[in-house]
């Protein structure tokens, strides 16, 4: 049986970073901890697996939480994805998933060691952060996509979030809405943080002063249509104070579709309706959706593409973050208060 670093670890009782560190001669380390290392290796015959003993292939691997279950069947990581496979296959690499449910999970470093990994895509608000910080430390190319750390140095590929929303709402504001509500969240996911941030700047800019009756924020993960149909419900409950809401996807927006039938509200005759993403099931609502278009598929590409830099070495020692602009998505669920009857 091959001797991994994990099995080096267990005799020393280091860490597998330790290890890792003391063998490939990268991070801090002691020189006494180092040489401890490199003759442990030796007595137990370790031998690390070289990259091109993978048929000279490069292997990408991408990562997401265990709570997504499945990229391929989710509305918007599964349009990333395409992006991501396309773009690698111009490059000739093979391209596998892998689900992590915790923080300490060590799966990926044994690929790593075993000359099957070459670069990691994290996708999502929910990967840990000691999965950036692990990568580092055995010098795997790292790119996030719909996330970013602001206390790493990692390269990441995200969309003008911020920016959407308040199109948004200068469009609604066009349209002779003032009292607009929100919902959405968690906001401990950067990106829906950072939409919240820009509905209540878009307000502020547009000298509307906001009540917090009009928003409706969950604080947990959970599933999108309920949580929206939940939100409705919690605006119905306090008179519906407003005459739009933004919610901060487009799954949200649904179940807020579907609260609104329950309670016999017509969409948008008695409330304007926007979502966010521009997912397909957007376009086929009833009635389709006003939304934010995010360049998924593109972010993607972006995302393998900035990956392939990092793996041949070239301005990896700059972090990039590449924000992407939104479009504007004009459908039939926006009603203007201007409008005559």
């Amino acid at each position: 049986m091959r001797v991994t670093l994990k099995d080096i670890a267990a005799e020393l009782g280091l860490s597998v970073t330790t290890v890792s560190r003391a063998i490939t001669g990268q991070g801090r380390i002691s020189p006494y901890t180092r040489e401890q290392v490199l003759k442990k290796a030796q007595e137990m015959g370790y031998q690390p697996r070289p990259t091109w003993e993978n048929g000279g292939r490069k292997s990408i691997c991408i990562v997401f939480n265990a709570r997504l279950q499945s990229l391929a069947t989710d509305p918007f990581y599964g349009t990333v994805m395409v992006g991501v496979e396309n773009e690698c296959q111009k490059y000739g690499y093979k391209v596998f998933f892998q689900t992590i449910s915790r923080s300490d999970d060590d799966s990926l470093w044994e690929l790593h060691e075993s000359g099957q990994l070459d670069g990691l895509i994290l996708v999502g608000a929910d990967v840990y952060p000691s999965v950036v910080i692990q990568a580092q430390e055995y010098g795997i190319p790292v790119v996030l996509v719909d996330n970013w750390h602001p206390d790493l140095d990692v390269d990441s590929i995200v969309t003008d979030n911020r920016g959407g929303i308040m199109r948004l709402v200068n469009y609604l504001v066009s349209q002779g809405h003032e009292r607009i509500g929100f919902i959405g969240g968690p906001l401990s996911h950067r990106s829906l943080q950072e939409r919240y941030d820009g509905y209540r700047a878009a307000l502020r800019e547009n000298g509307i002063t906001r009540s917090r009756e009009w928003c409706w924020l969950h604080t947990a993960p959970g599933p999108q249509v309920s949580q929206g149909q939940e939100g409705i419900e919690a605006l119905l409950q306090r008179g519906m104070p407003v005459t739009a809401v933004i919610t901060d996807n487009d799954s949200t927006a649904v179940g807020v579709l579907k609260g609104c039938e329950l309670a016999g509200l017509n969409v948008p005759d008695d409330l304007s309706l926007v979502g966010f993403d521009n997912v397909e099931l957007s376009e086929h609502s009833n009635p389709p959706l006003t939304t934010i278009n995010i360049y998924k598929r593109r972010m993607g590409i972006m995302a393998a593409r900035r990956l392939h830099e990092l793996i041949g070495g070239k301005d990896a020692d700059v972090p990039l973050r590449i924000t992407l602009g939104t479009e504007l998505i004009v459908r039939r669920s926006v009603k203007g208060l201007h409008d005559k009857p």
